[in-house]
């Protein structure tokens, strides 16, 4: 982390954003890939999947914007910590922007599974459509605690210098769905379901790899006793990643007002 923090303050500006901007970039890209891929392989199947799956993506803006208020909150708190050489709080940070975020993210899923069907009707689906949305659904809501913290590591990691981790973690999981996709909806035979159970796998895998990234190269690592119950965390966390929420949430309900104007 010391190297890293005199590489980053001693190198000139213009090298080092060029340094931290293409991984960044490139994980942006990955990240719409999944949506992407799912798209391309269902429309295979027919028309009523194909929607079935616009019907989710409504939620997959929901677990971005979950995970972009944790991961851009947090990670502004922590690079301005690690800034002032407060290496110990800026874990603190860390774990508390990721076990919360975990948590949103175990409720967000069993809310969903809970209400599955007339959640899919309020995302814009039809009677012809609700069996498809709901066989993808369901599985991406499982993968939801997961997705989201996959979003908030991506995010902590690149605001202390490791967007090249970062980078590795989402596109790994991207490529995966690529490959993913066709095997689980064509060869196993399971439609969009298998759509679905390629994407939260896909995710898990980029999970993992994150987790383990905060583990190397002298990042940040997460620890469960670094926990805080302190409002100050959250309220600052919350100030820095609010923006982000507002402007996936937006994306997520302009998105259901489009699938519920081509439903009519």
């Amino acid at each position: 982390m010391e190297q890293r923090f005199k590489r980053m303050t001693e190198t000139p500006i213009k090298p080092l954003v060029i340094t931290l901007a293409i991984p960044t970039i490139i994980s942006m890209l990955v990240t719409s890939i999944y949506n992407m891929a799912d798209t391309f392989f269902v429309a295979q199947i027919g028309t009523s999947a194909t929607a079935g799956v616009g019907v989710a993506f409504p939620v997959m803006a929901i677990i971005q914007a979950i995970g972009f208020t944790f991961g851009h909150g947090g990670g502004n708190y922590i690079s301005r910590l690690l800034g002032q050489r407060n290496r110990e709080r800026a874990e603190t940070v860390m774990s508390n922007a990721f076990f919360t975020a975990f948590a949103v993210g175990l409720f967000c899923m069993a809310a969903g599974l809970l209400f599955l069907e007339p959640l899919v009707y309020l995302l814009g689906s039809t009677e012809t459509i609700a069996p498809y949305a709901m066989d993808y659904l369901r599985y991406i809501l499982l993968g939801f605690p997961f997705m989201t913290c996959s979003f908030v590591l991506n995010n902590i990691l690149r605001y202390q210098g490791s967007a090249f981790f970062a980078m590795i973690g989402i596109t790994i999981g991207g490529v995966l769905n690529i490959v993913l996709d066709p095997i689980f909806i064509f060869t196993f035979g399971l439609g969009t379901a298998g759509a679905a159970i390629a994407t939260i796998l896909s995710q898990f895998i980029s999970f993992c790899v994150l987790v383990w990234q905060c583990f190397r190269g002298g990042n940040l690592r997460i620890r469960i006793s670094r926990f805080r119950f302190e409002g100050n965390i959250f309220v600052t966390i919350l100030k820095g990643g609010l923006p982000s929420f507002y402007r996936q949430g937006l994306n997520s309900v302009a998105t259901t007002l489009l699938n519920t104007a081509a439903a009519g």
